[in-house]
């Protein structure tokens, strides 16, 4: 009788199938085995062969002994979505695999090195997110404002802020239209993630997605998966959710300030200055009780006689305005591989990933350092420092040896 690989994991089969965006009955086709054969392997009721596994793995472009490590111990949740009624479950799954990995390497970093604590503020949220209204928000994000001493200027960099705050943020490239963003919780690691989809996107949109999920963070704690499910809950939640980030990006007080007029002119005077788009400064004005609704609605129509608005338009400024780029995780890995015990491919060893997997979750690329190139390792130090674009601060990442 031939024996199968005693160590393979049915549940990282699964992982790197839905990562892949493939069918049981698809995998099985690619491997000439029967989908039974593919449920039995993922439900750990059989083990494959070590040829099979081999094949299994070159077929998902995946490393052997990823098939054979141990899946994050935790089931992610609730997950907040952008468009969650419009998006496939396909698309969602895909993502999902990559919201575990991404708290594998953050756990991995986190046993060596001190992230910025947790620092968001407590606010006096009710319990029933129904009850949240609109003035409530607006309070909420001049406090968190005030607690991050952003004032009531423009924020310059949105995803430092957060970071710094300590919420990681990841950046993928999802080949889906219909995914923008997302918000979730890690039990294990005692942190929120924040995740944009920026395939194709703009500067002031990866902007307003970044500031809407750390709406989710503070206003959506006590909101259960089933109410998250829920067609009328979720919309309600993604407008409390846009009504945080128009708040936190444009506060109330600078909007009355220097709006005077609500117009299309005066919107794309103030674009660059505050990094938010036209239309979600259309949406401010009507949410401050500036315009009405059939004002609102004129200007959508006017944004689209302009070209400002629709399929293939875009918005002034959008092809000259630079995306924001994470840098917590990224500086992480550096600092470890600075530190000159590690080489800049410990990640692919300890975790089996594709580098190409890596690479995106630690936003290796775009963010300074060319994807597919070697991380570099500067002279080796105790502590490395980054210096805080908008405060001057300088952060330092304390290297945490085992005893």
């Amino acid at each position: 009788m031939v024996k199968g690989v005693a160590n393979f994991s049915g549940e990282k089969l699964t992982e790197a199938r839905l990562a892949n965006g493939l069918s049981k009955k698809a995998l099985a086709e690619m491997i000439d085995v029967t989908s039974m054969a593919i449920s039995r392997y993922e439900s750990n009721q059989d083990k494959p062969t070590h040829d099979k596994l081999d094949s299994i793995a070159k077929a998902l472009g995946f490393p052997y002994h990823f098939l054979t490590r141990k899946a994050w111990p935790e089931s992610l949740g609730p997950t907040f979505w952008r468009n969650q009624v419009a998006e496939t479950k396909a698309s969602r799954e895909m993502t999902e695999q990559r919201m575990k990995w991404l708290c594998e390497i953050f756990w991995t970093l986190e046993d060596e090195l001190e992230f910025p604590d947790l620092d968001v503020p407590d606010l006096d949220v009710p319990n029933d997110f129904r009850q949240i209204t609109p003035l409530m928000i607006e309070e909420y994000a001049e406090q968190v404002r005030r607690e991050w001493k952003l004032r009531k200027l423009p924020i310059q960099d949105v995803v430092l802020s957060v970071e710094n705050a300590g919420v990681p943020v990841v950046m993928l490239k999802i080949a889906s239209e219909k995914q923008d963003g997302f918000f979730f919780r890690s039990s294990i690691l005692n942190r929120g993630f924040i995740g944009v989809n920026v395939n194709d996107i703009t500067a002031v949109r990866a902007r307003f997605d970044v500031a809407h999920e750390l709406g989710h963070l503070l206003l959506h704690r006590n909101v259960t998966a089933s109410e998250e499910r829920d067609t009328n809950d979720h919309r309600l939640l993604e407008q409390q959710a846009h009504r945080f980030a128009g708040a936190f990006l444009f506060p109330r007080e600078s909007f009355l300030e220097e709006i005077a007029v609500p117009t299309l002119d005066y919107f794309y005077a103030n674009k660059r200055r505050w990094g938010m788009s036209i239309a979600a400064m259309v949406t401010r004005s009507f949410d401050l009780g500036m315009i009405e609704k059939e004002a609102k609605t004129q200007m959508y129509i006017s944004m689209n006689r302009r070209g400002w608005r629709g399929s293939g338009n875009r918005e002034p400024f959008d092809d000259t305005m630079k995306l924001e780029r994470p840098r917590m995780i990224r500086r992480g890995v550096e600092a470890l591989v600075a530190s000159g015990e590690y080489s800049d491919d410990f990640l692919e060893h300890m975790l089996s990933l594709p580098r190409n997997e890596i690479e995106q979750l630690i936003s290796c690329g775009g963010g300074g350092t060319p994807a597919g190139n070697p991380i570099p390792a500067p002279a080796a130090r105790s502590v490395v420092q980054a210096m805080d674009l908008e405060t001057g601060q300088v952060i330092k990442f304390q290297a945490r040896r085992r005893g």
